[in-house]
């Protein structure tokens, strides 16, 4: 891998038709789903700050979970098509069915970890996001649970800890401000809730599978990288 940001929009744009089915099939009832429940929340949970509300947790709880976990069919796309494995949108799929229950509980656990860490001023919880956030790549990679990846995983979120966090910060601040921007354009035309609602959704299908087919392309490139490391010094303590 030598160039993920072209590598990435290769093959995004090359494969948008696979990357459709998979946006209708993973990402879309994700983000329904995420939609309904939180606005079911931020109805029934009491506010008594108008800043600031127990809901506001409940939140980034919620959308770090989904975040992390809607990930699985894009991170082993990309994977099988660096790779050139056969049937590779059949094969994202059901590792996104079958074989994602480990990434779904690691999900859990960081997204708890990670909201509490956003209670206190944020910077705590995008450090534990960031250091943690290869693991469940190295375990799409190479087909084993989360656990069995978390070492490999926590080196390279150490070595890339600025790269990682920056794509984070920036893609969520750009992709925030491109959200307000439409839906702020959608409210000049209409006040219908649910056309803010679709179109922040369709926003987010188009922009989330780009940003982690990119990151998974970085990690494909640090975990070469470190792998090429790791061999020039065993040969020099060899020699």
């Amino acid at each position: 891998m030598t160039n993920p940001l072209r590598y990435t929009w290769q093959l995004y744009t090359g494969k948008f038709e696979k990357m459709f089915v998979l946006m209708l099939t993973t990402t879309l009832p994700l983000l329904m789903l995420h939609s309904f429940t939180t606005n079911y929340i931020y109805t029934i949970t009491p506010s008594l700050d108008p800043v600031y509300s127990f809901a506001d947790i409940y939140y980034a709880l919620l959308t770090i979970l989904f975040y992390l976990f809607a990930q699985i069919p894009y991170i082993r796309f990309v994977y099988n098509e660096y790779k050139g494995n056969e049937h590779s949108l059949r094969n994202a799929v059901y590792h996104f069915l079958v074989n994602g229950f480990t990434v779904f509980l690691f999900a859990v656990i960081v997204s708890i970890l990670s909201a509490i860490g956003f209670m206190f001023f944020a910077i705590p919880g995008l450090i534990l996001l960031t250091l943690v956030f290869p693991i469940p790549y190295i375990s799409i990679f190479d087909e084993k649970p989360v656990w069995k990846a978390f070492k490999e995983g926590i080196r390279i979120g150490k070595k890339n800890f600025l790269k990682i966090f920056l794509i984070i910060v920036i893609s969520g601040t750009i992709e925030g401000v491109i959200g307000l921007f439409v839906v702020a354009q959608v409210f000049n035309i209409t006040d219908s809730f649910a056309a803010q609602i679709l179109t922040q959704m369709t926003l987010n299908l188009l922009v989330f599978p780009f940003v982690i087919m990119y990151i998974t392309s970085c990690v494909l490139k640090w975990r070469e990288e470190l792998d090429v490391l790791e061999i020039n010094e065993e040969e020099a303590t060899t020699s």
